[in-house]
């Protein structure tokens, strides 16, 4: 059995990239299994049969961490690239021993990254103070304004009706750093 050890992960009911992240949990040590394909706990829930409650899956060239509840998949995790690629190496030399029983289909939501994002943006504006707003305001129109309340009404209309590249750019900006 292969452990890998030192992993910050963020579950959640769905997958999102790493750099979304909101919030993580640090693991000391996590079992690795090796699996066919990353796509079967992707589409379908899964009963999975291991002692484990958290463990990481992977076909060598996807991994995900899970957090399972009575061997079912309740949560995952993606990875951060190093650490996905370091585990990616490691199965290559293992055989799959993880025993996955597909219970049925998932319905997909349509909850993703878009989503959060567009929420994260709504709660800022919500909680955020006029230079904040004013701030924002600029960076999306090039405009100066000193109306808060009609520059809130207009991020908000603009975000929830025609969220664009420029949004996720202010957001790497602001929330990422980058």
């Amino acid at each position: 059995m292969q452990f890998y050890y030192d992993i910050d992960l963020h579950f959640d009911e769905y997958y999102i990239n790493y750099y979304l992240w909101d919030s993580v949990e640090h693991f000391n040590r996590l079992p690795i299994f090796k699996i066919s394909n990353i796509r079967i706990i992707l589409d379908n829930e899964v009963l999975i049969k291991t002692d484990y409650k958290n463990i990481i899956v992977s076909d060598g060239v996807s991994s995900l961490a899970l957090e399972l509840i009575n061997n079912k998949v309740s949560f995952i995790s993606s990875l951060p690239y190093k650490d996905e690629f370091k585990i990616n190496k490691i199965v290559m030399d293992m055989d799959e021993t993880l025993d996955i029983e597909k219970l049925k289909k998932k319905n997909l939501k349509l909850n993703n990254n878009l989503t959060k994002v567009k929420n994260i943006y709504l709660n800022m504006l919500e909680d955020g103070n006029e230079y904040f707003i004013k701030y924002i305001y600029y960076e999306l129109t090039g405009k100066l304004s000193n109306n808060i309340k009609s520059m809130k009404k207009y991020l908000i209309d603009e975000i929830k009706n025609n969220f664009c590249d420029k949004y996720y750019q202010l957001y790497d900006k602001i929330i990422i750093g980058d």
